[in-house]
């Protein structure tokens, strides 16, 4: 299944807005990468950078180590990256399986 990207995702894209480049850390399986390289990097990932990183999936233009439609997959992004997760996250990634 192929999704369009809206707008906003789009100006994102194009921009390479920090937004983007969480979405591309999700998907390039990198997110925990990032915190050694700035000490002060403690943001959690959101439930807008997972949904962002879904369709950018879907839409074809990025291959992603995440395939939120597995649920073992997805099981084991959220084992590997629990400490940057909140509550809210993983409702969000579990929610197609329940």
């Amino acid at each position: 299944m192929t999704t369009q990207l809206s707008g906003k995702e789009l100006r994102a894209l194009i921009n390479q807005t920090a937004w983007f480049k969480n979405a591309r850390a999700i998907l390039a399986d990198e997110w925990g990468s990032r915190a050694p390289e700035n000490p002060l990097f403690q943001a959690p990932v959101t439930v807008a950078d997972l949904q962002f990183a879904r369709d950018l999936s879907q839409a074809g233009l990025f291959k992603s180590r995440l395939d939120f439609s597995d649920y073992g997959a997805v099981q084991r992004w959220i084992a590997d990256n629990r400490s940057y997760l909140t509550p809210d996250d993983r409702a969000w990634l579990q929610r197609p399986f329940e």
